[in-house]
């Protein structure tokens, strides 16, 4: 699997924004708890007044104090994780001095921030390879919120795990989801009868 394919199933297993996982820290990572810490996020910025500036990298705080929150790990988030660490000390050692350690757990192989655009244009490349259109990094989340949907996790978990400001914004998606389902069940009891 490609490096940047590992940080699309991370994200199936967490759904984390994409900002929040390229901001992600080794440090925020409580491996003996199984889960992690939202701390930061990375966005791409320019300032707004300075028309020659050029687009930089820059860490911040969370969308929302709600963002600032706990994501517990799966296994399959910590396979994840023991596979990009491994990856990382293999890039250390072939890159040398060259290597930056900004203790980033997904980063470019010289140890740099990942650009949220080229995460974007990746995702657009992979899904025009496989004739898929309108799929963005955020679909990923919403996927994590339609199993969680469809699997019966509580509303108020999903809610923490998301870092959703309010209830409502949660319960929305899971009516949207839940509104889905119900067509899908009533389709399979209505190809029960035979009229």
């Amino acid at each position: 699997m490609t490096y940047m394919g590992v940080v699309y199933i991370f994200d199936l297993c967490t759904g984390m924004r994409l900002g929040e996982l390229l901001g992600l820290k080794w440090q925020d990572i409580d491996f003996e708890q199984n889960q992690l810490h939202i701390r930061r996020i990375l966005r791409k910025m320019k300032d707004p007044d300075n028309a020659d500036e050029h687009w930089h990298l820059e860490f911040g705080a969370p969308k929302t104090p709600s963002s600032d929150r706990i994501i517990l790990l799966n296994k399959t988030a910590n396979k994840v994780l023991a596979d990009v660490w491994e990856q990382q000390e293999k890039n250390k050692e072939k890159s040398s001095t060259a290597y930056e350690d900004n203790d980033l757990v997904f980063a470019t192989q010289l140890g740099r921030p990942l650009d949220p655009t080229n995460m974007r244009r990746t995702c657009d490349s992979i899904c025009a390879k496989i004739g898929v259109s309108n799929f963005h990094p955020y679909c990923l989340r919403h996927t994590f919120t339609t199993r969680g949907a469809e699997n019966n996790v509580d509303v108020r978990l999903m809610q923490k795990f998301l870092g959703h400001a309010t209830i409502k914004e949660t319960a929305d998606a899971y009516t949207h989801i839940l509104d889905d389902l119900k067509q899908d069940e009533i389709q399979k009891l209505d190809n029960a009868v035979n009229y």
